[in-house]
């Protein structure tokens, strides 16, 4: 009787739908996915050779060619077929990130060993006809020891099973019974065919499985950054988790570029995220050439994590990372001619040797820039781990929490002199922290820290607090001072009860409005111009005053400025670094001009030397701010200083 081809027939064109999906959905990328892809095309092979193999058995006599075809094609699916299981046990492992186990040659042959066999009994099978004999006459016949070639598929299949028992903790469950689906299927299909031999549902089960793990597994949303066709943080956090829950040695390449933001708003999003995707595959060809797996994983606004693994990754990375510096270098110089520079930093990372936690290796990709000279591009971790900044980046969390509950704050002020009186008028009140274990820990390092951990809040109303209470507590007028300048964090901004919070500040203290500036950024209105706008809008309404802080360290909006209820504007230091060159004098002298044409008091900070005062006093500039006169000081030091100086 012949058999029924209906079920090989419905495999090919799901394994095709697969394939093409996937590379529509631009999930090829990543080690597992090149695995899947590739047990896909191996199955499509076998049900085309199966199909072959069916039919032209049904025909007996055969000829010469179809003699030779027949054995082409049963050849063909045996070796396809039985390595199927081998195949995808080794997607198993990069799925689970343990393929690196396999890197010793002893646990290779074990390994490669059932299938070796295989091999080896096709190779002799001309001459013994142990797997399948076929003859003009007779047709095609099958022969004793076929049964190796099921018992190596079951050698397959329960090594499978095992590895996805011992490590079911590490995945997702639906994914978990995607992935055993195909061993479930394969079972129930064999078992089938056995009892039905009529009917070929073997491949069948197999297309079915892999369209599940298809549907479930393989969800480019999860994986990958559209953006820039990359493995996605999201990816990187769960590939990190794996790699430490299975203890996989791997070195870490982490190239975070720090202006990636301004670079992208001066480029557009298509040419810069076009960018970043030309030097990542660049650099994964630099890892194939040398023979070294990796994986790179894209984080907004611009950080690249190149993952390398393989055997002796280490000592390969070692020779690697010249050639790998020289290359993110030169495409950091790639879009000069635009006018536009990534400022790039490198960090190496050895797992688990340097680091073994996964919330430290997350903590060191995105602060080891702040722990190095700004002038260094390139370090190892190996060289930080030890610093006492290191430990105190990797502690902040605690350092934050322990002092916003011990209230370990300290509120220090700047006087802001003023040109017109002589005198100062007023001040800036700064946040600084002193840890009973690190002493004064820089507000460059704790704020940026407590904005990513979401706690910024409690230390924002820390500060209003204490400005209002240190207003209330000392006669303003008395000490020749008008108001007290403090800094609102974005996170306030976004607060919808903030103009709430500060009156009833100002009623329990018993204060005026007008002995309060607050000082916002432009960042603020990044993504909340209306909540912001509208809780200014309250403020004013109510006589409170603004200052915009920073001005000049990015793309200033002169129309938002002239729009905004601001009453001072302040002139970042930056742009004062740079008035000893004729273009940076220009720039300052230039933005001074213009903020007195639209109204606006001028601030300038950074001021350090006399002539740098002089220059800014003859630009017609309202107040200074600065070393020049005095660094940020403790509460009752500044009262003492202005007794000394203003009175």
């Amino acid at each position: 009787m012949g058999k029924n081809l209906f079920f090989d027939y419905c495999s090919i064109p799901i394994f095709v739908i697969i394939l093409v999906s996937i590379y529509i959905r631009n999930s090829s990328k990543g080690r597992s996915n090149q695995y899947f892809i590739a047990l896909n095309y191996l199955s499509l092979g076998a049900v085309i050779f199966d199909v072959m193999l069916e039919t032209l058995s049904a025909r007996v006599p055969l000829s010469g060619t179809q003699t030779e075809l027949l054995t082409l094609a049963s050849y063909g699916y045996f070796l396809l077929r039985n390595f199927t299981l081998a195949l995808y046990m080794l997607f198993l492992y990069s799925v689970t990130r343990t393929e690196y186990r396999l890197r010793r040659l002893s646990k290779r042959i074990v390994f490669f060993a059932p299938y070796g066999l295989v091999c080896l009994c096709l190779l002799l099978n001309p001459a013994f006809g142990w797997i399948f004999r076929i003859s003009p006459d007779r047709g095609y016949e099958r022969g004793d020891l076929i049964l190796v070639l099921y018992g190596v598929s079951a050698f397959y299949a329960l090594m499978g099973v095992g590895h996805l028992i011992r490590y079911r903790g590490m995945l997702d469950k639906e994914k978990w019974l995607a992935y055993l689906g195909l061993y479930l299927m394969n079972f129930f299909a064999v078992g089938f065919q056995f009892f039905m031999p009529r009917y070929l549902v073997e491949i069948f089960g197999t297309a079915m499985a892999f369209l599940l793990i298809t549907l479930l597994v393989f969800r480019p949303e999860e994986v990958m950054d559209s953006n820039v066709g990359l493995l996605s943080w999201r990816a990187y956090q769960a590939d990190l988790r794996k790699i430490l829950a299975t203890r996989q040695p791997v070195q870490i390449v982490a190239a975070t570029f720090t202006n990636a933001t301004v670079v992208r708003n001066y480029l557009g999003e298509t040419r810069f995220y076009s960018y970043i995707s030309r030097m990542a595959a660049e650099i994964a060809d630099l890892n194939h050439e040398r023979g070294n797996p990796s994986e790179i994983y894209y984080e907004s606004p611009g950080t690249l994590y190149t993952v390398l693994s393989g055997n002796s990754v280490h000592e390969k990375v070692e020779a690697l990372l010249p050639e790998l510096r020289d290359k993110i270098d030169r495409h950091t110089s790639d879009i000069s001619h635009t006018g536009a520079r990534l400022e790039a930093s490198i960090c190496c990372i050895r797992v688990p040797e340097d680091v073994s936690s996964y919330e430290e290796i997350l903590h060191l990709g995105h602060n080891f820039r702040a722990l190095i000279p700004s002038d260094q591009i390139f370090t190892k971790a190996s060289s930080l781990i030890d610093s006492r900044d290191y430990e105190i980046y990797s502690k902040m969390e605690y350092i934050l929490e322990r002092a916003i509950t011990k209230r370990a704050f300290e509120m220090y002020y700047q006087p802001i002199y003023s040109v017109q009186d002589g005198k100062f008028r007023s001040a800036e009140a700064l946040i600084r922290l002193k840890d009973r274990d690190f002493g004064f820990i820089s507000p460059a390092v704790f704020i940026p820290a407590a904005e990513q951990l979401g706690l910024i809040l409690p230390i924002g109303d820390f500060v209003l607090e204490s400005v209002f209470r240190f207003i209330s507590q000392h006669n303003l007028p008395l000490l020749g001072l008008e108001y007290i300048e403090l800094n609102l964090s974005v996170a306030q901004c976004m607060q919808t009860d903030l103009p709430e919070k500060i009156f009833d500040l100002e009623k329990k203290y018993r204060i005026s409005p007008d002995q309060v500036n607050l000082e916002i950024t432009e960042t603020s209105f990044e993504n909340n111009a209306g909540l912001m706008t509208s809780n200014l809008n309250v403020l004013a309404d109510n006589g409170y005053r603004f200052a915009l802080d920073d001005y000049g360290t990015g793309y200033s909006n002169i129309q938002r400025v002239s729009r905004l209820p601001l009453s001072i504007v302040k002139i970042d230091k930056s742009l004062v670094d740079d008035m000893n060159t004729p273009d940076g004098f220009s720039i300052v002298r230039n933005t001074v001009r213009m903020m007195k044409d639209i109204r606006k008091e001028i601030v300038v900070e950074g001021v350090e030397d006399k002539k740098t005062l002089s220059e800014l006093a003859d630009m017609g500039c309202d107040f200074i701010q600065g070393y020049y006169f005095s660094k940020p000081i403790p509460a009752e030091e500044f009262i003492e200083f202005l007794k000394k100086h203003n009175l």
